[in-house]
């Protein structure tokens, strides 16, 4: 049996009846929903958890990066997107799905074959160009703060992309990076402060400041 064939379709998951017979129940509630505000928190927290291990476990550093790395370009993603939900594509892709939206109001109209958002660097150039629409601010990064972040870019390539050889990566070349991706996280995040979940900003916070204190503890 095919995967298509055992897996229930999302209207024939709707159309489920509870088992307990209530009709409250989530019929998603287990499903794993991933956006990328969900997945920048998500992965805030997996640095620290990350680094909390490291002196046992040297690689769990290069997985800290990851993690930071990743939770920042969520959390672009999530800052750019706007009302819209097209600011983190490129110019030619959202005028794109303009068109269609355009289009879809008079008739058929076929959507925009990609959905890809624009690499970790690009999508830090934007935000730091434009003020973003929900905060009416752009990102205040320092010449410092880019530094930092080329390096974090560099491991998280490193790591995502294995090479076929040994790479030693001083723990000082990473911890330096860490919290400056967890900050500026924050920043994004806050930029859809509206869309924090009931005491979602307070574990933000927390998770942030034991990076910045794991972080200077490695020497």
């Amino acid at each position: 049996m095919s995967d298509s064939a055992a897996r229930p379709s999302l209207a024939e998951v709707l159309a489920s009846e509870p088992e307990d017979g209530r009709c409250d129940a989530d019929p998603l509630a287990h499903y794993a929903e991933v956006t990328p505000r969900a997945l920048a928190i998500l992965n805030l927290g997996d640095c620290q958890k990350q680094l909390q291990r490291w002196r046992e476990e040297p690689l769990r550093l290069a997985q800290a990066a990851k993690a930071v790395h990743l939770a920042m370009q969520a959390a672009l993603t999530d800052a750019l997107a706007g009302s819209t939900g097209l600011g983190a594509y490129s110019e030619r892709l959202r005028a794109e799905y303009l068109a269609y939206f355009e289009e879809s109001r008079t008739g058929e109209a076929t959507p925009p074959a990609g959905d890809f958002v624009l690499p970790f660097p690009a999508l830090l150039a934007r935000a730091m160009a434009h003020p973003m629409e929900w905060s009416g601010r752009k990102l205040e990064v320092s010449q410092d703060e880019l530094e930092a972040l080329d390096r974090l870019t560099f491991i998280r390539h490193r790591v995502e992309h294995p090479r076929p050889q040994s790479h030693f990566i001083e723990p000082l070349f990473i911890a330096l990076t860490l919290p400056v991706a967890a900050r500026l996280t924050v920043e994004l995040l806050d930029v859809c402060a509206h869309q924090y979940q009931e005491g979602e900003r307070a574990r933000v916070e927390l998770s942030v400041a034991a990076i910045s204190k794991l972080c200077q503890e490695i020497d």
